[in-house]
C-alpha cells in the first residue's frame, strides 16, 4: 500500500522525524517506510502477516456462520422481506398496508425496488434465506472495516480497536441478531464515502443505492454539498431517480408510480406524524416524547415500559420544538465541515455526521446505531491525549451498562431513561472536541 505525499508544508514534519541511518519515522508515523522520489516523499506501509491475515479471516468467518446460525431459527425482520417479496411475486399480499408483511407493526415499508432485491431469497427456505442474508451482511460489515482500517493508517495503539469493540460492538450484533437491512445501507453509505477521493462515480453509485432502499442517506447530500462534492450530488441524485423507476419495467409506469406514492405517503406518516410508534426511539424526538408528553404504551404491542415523563405538553408542540433544534442541529454539522473539514484528521467530520443522524432523524432504533461503527472507529484513533476523553469514556460506560444489567425491567428503563441517546450525544460531544483540537492534542 502506498501513497504519494507532495512537497508541502508538512514535509518539514516529516523530515524531521525521519531517519535518514534506518528510513524509519517514529511516532504517529510508526510502522511506515519513506523513500524520496522525484515526485516528494513516498510512504510504504507493511500490509499484516500473512498468518495474521488468515487468522483474522478466519475468525471472521467463523463468528459470521454463528450469527448466520442464530438467525436462521429466529428471524426477524428479514421475514418482512422475505414474505412481503414473496406475496408480491405470487400476488398472495399487497405492496403496502397492514398485511403486506406479518400484520402490523410488522409490514413493509420499503420502495418497490427492494422487493426485487430481496425476491432471490425467496427461492429459499425462511430459514436458509436469512441465513444466507446474515452471512452476507457479515461480509460486507467485515470488508468496510477492513477497507476502513487501511484508510486511517497502520497504528499499535490498543485503543484502536478496542474502543471500536467496546462502543459499537453492541449495537452491531444488535443489527445482526434483528437481520435489518441498516447494516447493508450502512454500509454502502460508508464506502461511498470512502471512495470519494479516488472514484466519485462509484460513489455515488453506492449512495443511490442505498437512498433507493432507505430515506436516511439523503442525509448525507447537503454533507457532500458543503464539500464541493458536486459532482457525486448530482451523479446520486440521477442515479437514485433511475433506479426507483427501474421497478416499472414489472409493475409498468402508472403501476410503479402508483406503489411510489402509497410508500411516499407512509413514510410521510410516520417519520413527521405526532404520536410515537412502537419502540423506544433514541433519538432527540424520541427522549423528548417521552420526558414532555404522556406516551399511552397500553396501545403499542409492549405495554410494559415504565412512563417518565416530567411534563404533559402536546405532542404537536413537542415535534415542532424538535424540527427546530434538529435544524439547528444539522445547519452546525453543515458550517463545523465547511469550516473544519480540509484541516482535520480523516474520517472526522464524517464521523460526526453518523453521530448526528443518530441523534436528529425522527426515529432511532438500537439496531440503527451500527452507524455508530465508523465514529467509534475514528474515536478509538484520536483518544490519545484527548482532553475530553472522559466524554468518550462515559459513552462507553452507558453502552456496557445495558447488556450486563438482566432483567426486562431494567432494560425497559433504560431504553425509556435513553441510554443510547446520552451514549451517543456524549461520542457527539467528544468528537467536536476531537475536531475543535489543536494538532498536537488530536
Amino acid at each position: 500500500m502506498q501513497h504519494v505525499l507532495r512537497p508541502t508544508r508538512k514535509r518539514a514534519v516529516i523530515d524531521r522525524a525521519y531517519n535518514s541511518r534506518t528510513g524509519e519515522v517514529p511516532g504517529r508515523w510508526l510502522a511506515c517506510q519513506l523513500q524520496m522520489t522525484n515526485d516528494g516523499w513516498r510512504m510504504t506501509m507493511p500490509h499484516l502477516s500473512r498468518q495474521r491475515r488468515i487468522t483474522l479471516t478466519l475468525v471472521a468467518t467463523f463468528l459470521a456462520v454463528g450469527f448466520a446460525w442464530y438467525v436462521s431459527s429466529r428471524p426477524m425482520d428479514f421475514r418482512v422481506y422475505y414474505h412481503g417479496a414473496e406475496g408480491v411475486l405470487n400476488e398472495s399480499r399487497p405492496v403496502y398496508g397492514n398485511y403486506s408483511g406479518m400484520g402490523w407493526p410488522m409490514h413493509y415499508r420499503y420502495p418497490p425496488i427492494f422487493l426485487f432485491l430481496a425476491m432471490p431469497f425467496t427461492l429459499l427456505l425462511l430459514s436458509w434465506a436469512s441465513a444466507v442474508w446474515t452471512f452476507l451482511k457479515c461480509g460486507a460489515l467485515f470488508l468496510l472495516i477492513r477497507a476502513f482500517w487501511r484508510r486511517l493508517g497502520p497504528t499499535n495503539s490498543t485503543a484502536a480497536w478496542l474502543i471500536p469493540f467496546l462502543l459499537a460492538g453492541p449495537y452491531v450484533v444488535e443489527d445482526l441478531r434483528y437481520g435489518n437491512a441498516q447494516g447493508f445501507i450502512f454500509a454502502l453509505t460508508a464506502a461511498a464515502l470512502l471512495l470519494l477521493p479516488r472514484a466519485r462515480l462509484l460513489a455515488a453509485a453506492a449512495l443511490a443505492l442505498a437512498i433507493s432502499i432507505k430515506v436516511w442517506p439523503l442525509y448525507f447530500l447537503p454533507y457532500l454539498a458543503v464539500r464541493r462534492e458536486w459532482k457525486v450530488v448530482g451523479a446520486t441524485l440521477a442515479l437514485t431517480a433511475i433506479l426507483l423507476l427501474l421497478p416499472s419495467l414489472y409493475f409498468g409506469v402508472g403501476g410503479n408510480a402508483y406503489l411510489l406514492s402509497r410508500w411516499t405517503q407512509q413514510e410521510i406518516s410516520t417519520q413527521t406524524g405526532q404520536t410515537e410508534i412502537w419502540f423506544q426511539s433514541q433519538s432527540l424526538r424520541g427522549v423528548m416524547m417521552r420526558y414532555l408528553t404522556l406516551v399511552d404504551y397500553s396501545v403499542l404491542p409492549d405495554p410494559n415500559y415504565p412512563v417518565i415523563n416530567i411534563a404533559s405538553v402536546t405532542p404537536d408542540k413537542v415535534r415542532a420544538l424538535w424540527i427546530a433544534l434538529a435544524g439547528i442541529g444539522y445547519l452546525g454539522l453543515l458550517l463545523i465541515t465547511a469550516r473544519r473539514h480540509s484541516s482535520t484528521k480523516f474520517g472526522l467530520t464524517e464521523a460526526l455526521a453518523f453521530t448526528g443522524l443518530t441523534l436528529l432523524q425522527p426515529f432511532s432504533q438500537k439496531y440503527s446505531l451500527v452507524v455508530l461503527l465508523w465514529p467509534a472507529m475514528v474515536a478509538g484513533r484520536v483518544v490519545g491525549g484527548n482532553r475530553a476523553r472522559g466524554l468518550l469514556y462515559a459513552a462507553i460506560a452507558l453502552t456496557l451498562a445495558q447488556p450486563l444489567i438482566s432483567g426486562s425491567a431494567a432494560q425497559r428503563l433504560m431504553q425509556v431513561i435513553g441510554f443510547d441517546f446520552l451514549a451517543t450525544a456524549l461520542l457527539a460531544a467528544f468528537l467536536v472536541a476531537s475536531i475543535f483540537a489543536s494538532p498536537t492534542e488530536r
